[in-house]
């Protein structure tokens, strides 16, 4: 059963469900999504490792490291991944979203509103969830408080419970290797068209299903999107998590993949995002990075569908 008990589990867990779905968020946990459960099918979609207890709570300075905190779920990553200094500012690991606690600025049965002021870069955002039917939709206002261009990156990273078997889906379009050494699968750089890539021995491979559990893992950026879209079917409860975006908004997927190779993890992060590769100074170089001119507000929106055969 999911439970909304303030006092029991001591954190801000709060449901938004209707006779589809029903979702959890943790304002308290970086204002992510903690399950996305599919009433019809059963299905949970999100996420966690197994020593996970969301009955507790965190308090987590600034600065902290993401993957030793990161307990799953669905965060968002802003204004950046990798730490360091960039545009005179010192960044922090993975950004500040996902180890702050956000603000409740309203809540109504079917929808949730939050909001947090960020300390590494002059912008205060709120974030908007709302379910209709089968949908969730998540809608952001980013708003630069100062005179100077703040040059970003911000990115989905919604840890889905996979199986063996699973289809990834990708519209037509180009994927690379985020970093060829991590990769498992993919043995070559540059860009191959989805869902196909080489292994180091030259031969081709697959990437649209995920394999059994073994020791592979596998991140792979994704551009030149045919449509924006990307999302993970799960055939034994015949249903699939579809995600769907403007181009304009969200021109890149990055998809991170552990088959049992990183950390012993069985999951799938999906990752649409406004800016490729990771590091900022790359992709202002390349004119692949989102800025928010001094003073200007900007929205952005992607709903999350849950279809059933």
């Amino acid at each position: 059963m999911l439970r909304q008990d303030f006092e029991l589990l001591q954190t801000t867990e709060i449901t938004l469900e209707n006779s589809e779905i029903a979702i959890v968020i943790r304002p308290d946990l970086g204002g992510r999504i903690d399950r996305l459960f599919d009433k019809r099918t059963e299905h949970d979609w999100i996420w966690h490792p197994p020593q996970y207890d969301p009955t507790q709570s965190r308090a987590i300075e600034l600065g902290e490291s993401f993957d030793r905190h990161w307990t799953g779920g669905w965060d968002e990553i802003f204004p950046n991944d990798a730490e360091g200094e960039f545009q005179g500012r010192q960044l922090v690991d993975h950004g500040e979203f996902w180890s702050q606690s956000w603000n409740v600025l309203e809540q109504g049965q079917s929808s949730l509103k939050l909001g947090l002021t960020c300390q590494t870069v002059p912008v205060k955002v709120e974030k908007t969830i709302r379910i209709e039917n089968a949908q969730v939709e998540l809608c952001y206002t980013f708003q630069n408080l100062s005179d100077q261009p703040v040059s970003f990156l911000f990115k989905q990273h919604a840890a889905i419970a996979i199986e063996s078997g699973d289809e990834i889906i990708l519209p037509k379009c180009d994927i690379e290797p985020a970093f060829l050494e991590f990769s498992r699968i993919i043995g070559q750089p540059g860009k191959t068209k989805f869902p196909t890539a080489i292994d180091k021995n030259g031969e081709v491979v697959w990437l649209d299903r995920t394999p059994a559990r073994s020791q592979l893992q596998e991140f792979y950026y994704s551009s030149g999107l045919a449509i924006g879209q990307c999302g993970v079917r799960n055939p034994r409860s015949r249903s699939t998590l579809m995600m769907n975006f403007n181009l304009n908004e969200f021109p890149y997927v990055w998809i991170f993949q552990s088959y049992g190779g990183w950390n012993d993890y069985y999951v799938l992060v999906m990752e649409p995002c406004t800016t490729m590769p990771y590091d900022l100074e790359i992709a202002e170089r390349n004119g692949t990075i989102a800025t928010l001119d001094p003073y200007q507000i900007q929205y952005r929106q992607l709903k999350v569908k849950l279809e059933r055969d």
